[in-house]
């Protein structure tokens, strides 16, 4: 792989206007789909079986030094969306097989909170298993958020549906039941304010999760139309998602410090934004229009982003696109690069991009590269970046 970015390719990836035909494919999209694609159990005849590793690395070792490998249900939808928005090469094939895992999985024993929890596998998938270290919290039974995980999945429904897949495969027999069962598990966490608790036992309403509980819901009215023929659920959902915009736009956004916040809690406390700390704080303030809140253009928009840009700039704090490796514990957090592309900043993501590849991207075929950390979905984000976005 060359040292730099194929700067004609990246700068008809940057373009966000419609082109009379699709532009080749960047070598480096290439090799993320490739990436992605390889974190997926194959073996039909398992449990584990379109399930997708959110890393190449071992999660665990066992007293008996077998390695375990670890599904996050969140981070494999990212990848997945990535995956089918940039039309990538086998992106419906990929995606088949993770919606029927994740089906599959919503049980109570792999499901006690409505989504799956993280699984574990070993090397070869077998292993199936969702604690491999008792009393450790993000080792056994674990469920980040029900709310994002739950609604990335809608998404990734409709975006499978988009990109081609057949409507008879999204119509089998018990999935309008399933994916309608989950949308109660996500509307019972729905407060007055129209916003959502992150899980039942975690009581706090955050604005990243809401944002992409936003898309979800509007996704999943547009699969109650389109596939299931439902208007009366699709306006149900649309209603739904309505009034979590609305929940965003008057109870997390701040018009004094034109900044959004992070969370609100259950006794109606609301925490102010340190733009000192990338996450959640300064992270979450491109999530609105990253997920359709708000559009890229809106006043909250650049305000928000020129509050972050002004901040994270190599002065006060690391630049965020020229240094992304310094901003967030070694995370690149290509989300928040793909939303500063949706908001036009080009000058920026071409920075960005040059410094991932740098740090990120392997050097030579021989070398693996995207060492930790580094997971499954920011390589669906990245994926958006490189390759021709849509509008």
């Amino acid at each position: 792989m060359k040292s730099t970015l194929p700067l004609i390719l990246l700068g008809r990836a940057l373009s966000l206007s419609a082109a009379p035909a699709a532009p080749p494919r960047p070598p480096e999209a290439a090799v993320l789909e490739a990436w992605i694609s390889a974190q997926q159990f194959r073996h039909a005849e398992l449990p584990s079986f379109g399930g997708m590793k959110i890393h190449p690395g071992t999660a665990f070792t066992s007293a008996e030094g077998r390695p375990y490998f670890r599904v996050s249900p969140y981070s494999a939808n990212l990848a997945v969306l990535g995956m089918l928005r940039a039309k990538a090469p086998g992106g419906v094939q990929l995606a088949g097989p993770w919606i029927a895992w994740y089906f599959a999985h919503l049980h109570p024993q792999s499901a006690p909170d409505g989504v799956p929890d993280e699984h574990f596998y070993l090397a070869d998938g077998g292993g199936e298993t969702t604690c491999v270290k008792p009393g450790d919290p993000r080792l056994c039974h674990f469920n980040d958020a029900t709310d994002s995980a739950a609604a990335t999945f809608f998404s990734v429904l409709w975006a499978a549906h988009a990109a081609g897949m057949p409507k008879a495969t999204l119509q089998a027999a018990g999935r309008k039941q399933l994916v309608e069962t989950l949308g109660e598990v996500l509307l019972k966490l729905q407060q007055p304010d129209g916003l959502c608790w992150a899980k039942a036992g975690y009581r706090a309403e955050y604005l990243e999760d809401n944002c992409e509980v936003f898309a979800g819901l509007r996704d999943l009215a547009s699969l109650e139309r389109e596939v299931f023929g439902d208007a009366g659920r699709a306006a149900f959902y649309r209603q739904a998602a309505e009034r979590v915009r609305q929940g965003i736009l008057t109870e997390l956004y701040d018009p004094k410090t034109k900044l959004y916040l992070v969370a609100k809690f259950e006794n109606g406390s609301r925490t102010a934004t340190h733009l000192d700390q990338w996450f959640p704080d300064t992270q979450a303030q491109s999530w609105p229009h990253l997920f359709g809140v708000v559009r890229p253009d809106d006043p909250k928009t650049t305000a928000a982003l020129s509050a972050v840009n002004s901040h994270w700039n190599g002065v006060t704090k690391p630049d965020w696109a020229a240094n992304p490796g310094e901003i967030n514990s070694g995370a690149i957090e290509a989300g928040a690069a793909c939303a500063a592309l949706l908001a036009g900043d080009t000058r920026r993501v071409r920075i960005y991009l040059r410094a991932v590849q740098r740090l990120k991207f392997p050097p030579s075929p021989d070398v693996p590269g995207f060492d930790w950390p580094f997971t499954i979905a920011e390589a669906g984000w990245l994926l958006q970046i490189v390759t021709p976005m849509p509008d």
